[in-house]
């Protein structure tokens, strides 16, 4: 019996450490970046999410001339490697023959063949050069020198030889370089769409900022390039509209004392101060993307029109714990003082995007949401749950904000058809949806719990 025991304690510790090196080697860290993996079945890349917009013309003439240069370069340089070869060889043969001399003619001459070979294109001239300074009496390598100039190919001209650049100088001209054509070809395409779309309901223009926000940490923090695809996303929106696009380093706002989302209300306020001539600041979380950039606000949402027939009325404020709160949205909102425009999920409120308008209550609500008392309470989920609790427990407060469908202004990209992302739908906002390398999966925690 003690030596079945034995056995069997072997056995299951074979088995562990098997185990823990399975776990350690399907954990290791991988360069596949934002893959979303919703409900265990649907696979999809984050960049193809985003629409950037480029020019397949431009960008196709740029591969043309590219592949035209690296041909011209190529030939050019097998055309003169061989001219110089030949050349050389011909001159020191020629030398060699003629030159009654003595042997140091015939070694000088074999020297110059073997130097331009090894040299090539951009080493004939100095191997020559080096000869008429050893063997300046000569008249052979003189004469070498001379059958050299002429039978050099016209437009060649003589090039001193090339510094050479480490490996990370070259990858970083690269760089710099492709960075600024991109540049270059993002400037010419705001250029050509700015103010195209055939806006006419008010507001329009500049009276309207999107506003987005980030220090580039956080849960999704981790995707190569994110910021930028996302600035790119909301830049052609704008641009298209005439809208004013404003993206914030959050950082400065950060306080030690609170988590870093609260510093989004500091963001809002400054936007307002930055641009006053907006009636509208739009919040935009960074995990949001704009997917029908034809639709424009005011004929979407935002004019009186629009927010009368967008309204969701009689809807059920919900609590963060999923419940209804017992009051409901009002039939009798007065839309010339709606100051706020935001929709629900099964928690309540979402914060990741709201509109305000421009007005004295605004300000003084925003400072309120910022009040240290919520703050220091520590809610579940900090400012939203704090959003939540002002709009549900003071009735002024409601009467001035406007509570529309989800997939108005923040469809969730899973969900059931109240709140998951259907085309035609303005923005698909990925809530919860978290990218973590070490597990090389992204895991939407709103449905999915892994």
């Amino acid at each position: 019996m003690p030596a079945m025991r034995m056995r069997k304690f072997k056995v299951l510790g074979v088995f562990a450490l098997v185990s823990i090196f399975a776990v350690i080697y399907l954990s290791a860290p991988s360069k596949v970046d934002g893959i979303l993996w919703v409900n265990g079945d649907i696979t999809s890349s984050i960049k193809e999410q985003i629409p950037i917009v480029s020019d397949p013309e431009a960008k196709s003439e740029t591969d043309a001339g590219e592949s035209t240069s690296e041909s011209h370069t190529e030939s050019s340089t097998e055309s003169s490697t061989e001219s110089s070869t030949e050349s050389s060889t011909e001159s020191s043969t020629e030398s060699s023959t003629e030159s009654s001399t003595d042997t140091n003619t015939d070694v000088t001459s074999d020297t110059a063949a073997e130097t331009a070979k090894e040299a090539g294109t951009d080493k004939v001239t100095d191997s020559t050069d080096s000869v008429t300074d050893n063997n300046a009496n000569t008249s052979s390598t003189a004469k070498v020198e001379e059958e050299h100039h002429q039978e050099q190919p016209s437009g060649a001209t003589e090039s001193e030889p090339k510094q050479q650049t480490t490996e990370a100088e070259t990858e970083n001209a690269g760089e710099d370089a492709e960075s600024k054509a991109h540049a270059e070809e993002r400037r010419k395409w705001l250029a050509e769409i700015q103010n195209k779309a055939p806006d006419t309901l008010e507001p329009k223009g500049n009276k309207v900022v999107l506003l987005t926000a980030s220090d580039g940490k956080g849960h999704n923090g981790e995707i190569e390039n994110l910021l930028q695809m996302v600035n790119e996303n909301r830049e052609d929106y704008c641009a298209f509209h005439g809208y004013t696009y404003q993206f914030t380093n959050i950082t400065k706002f950060h306080n030690d004392d609170r988590p870093p989302v609260w510093s989004k209300i500091p963001a809002i306020q400054e936007a307002f101060e930055l641009h006053p001539e907006a009636e509208w600041v739009w919040w935009l979380d960074s995990d949001a993307i704009i997917m029908t950039p034809s639709l424009d606000l005011a004929q979407h949402v935002l004019n009186p029109e629009a927010m009368k027939k967008r309204i969701a009325y009689d809807a059920p404020f919900m609590l963060p714990n999923g419940k209804e709160s017992g009051f409901t949205v009002s039939r009798d909102l007065d839309l010339s003082k709606v100051d706020v425009v935001v929709s629900q999920d099964h928690n309540g409120v979402n914060a990741g995007s709201i509109l305000f308008r421009r007005s004295d209550w605004t300000f003084a609500f925003l400072d309120m949401w910022i009040d240290p008392m919520y703050v220091e309470r520590r809610f579940d989920r900090y400012e939203q749950d704090a959003l939540n609790h002002i709009i549900v427990n003071h009735p002024r407060i409601r009467s001035r904000v406007a509570v529309v469908p989800q997939r108005v202004i923040n469809a969730f990209s899973v969900g059931a058809d109240h709140m998951g992302w259907m085309t035609g739908d303005l923005v698909v906002h990925f809530a919860g949806c978290w990218y973590v390398p070490c597990f090389r999966i992204s895991i939407c925690s709103c449905w999915l719990i892994c």
